[in-house]
């Protein structure tokens, strides 16, 4: 894909990096859905077997850091990616035919 070609595609909603295709939702609903039957039944061993709901608190802390970890990520790249195309679209001295002076 050219430059410009990349320039003109919208930012938001589309897929990220370089060679990304539009995916199904379905994988991520099932693994959703996975998870939070994982999430239940675990709630329940630890209800049943008669230990302290506090032993809970750990592994959702963690799930709850990693899913900020990635959030900010995925934020962070998207205003790298802004701030490349921005870049790309302002016309270089080369362009306008202006003569720079490299010392």
């Amino acid at each position: 894909m050219s430059v410009h070609a990349a320039l003109v595609r919208p930012v938001f909603g589309t897929p990220r990096g370089r060679h990304a295709k539009p995916r199904a939702t379905w994988p991520r609903v099932a693994v959703r859905t996975l998870f939070l039957l994982c999430a239940v039944i675990s709630t329940g061993a630890v209800v049943g077997a008669g230990w302290p709901p506090v032993l809970l608190v750990v592994p959702a802390t963690a799930l709850v850091l990693l899913v900020a970890g990635v959030v900010k990520l995925r934020t962070a790249a998207r205003k790298i990616d802004t701030i490349f195309a921005e870049e790309l679209s302002r016309e270089t001295p080369a362009e306008n035919g202006v003569s720079v002076e490299i010392s």
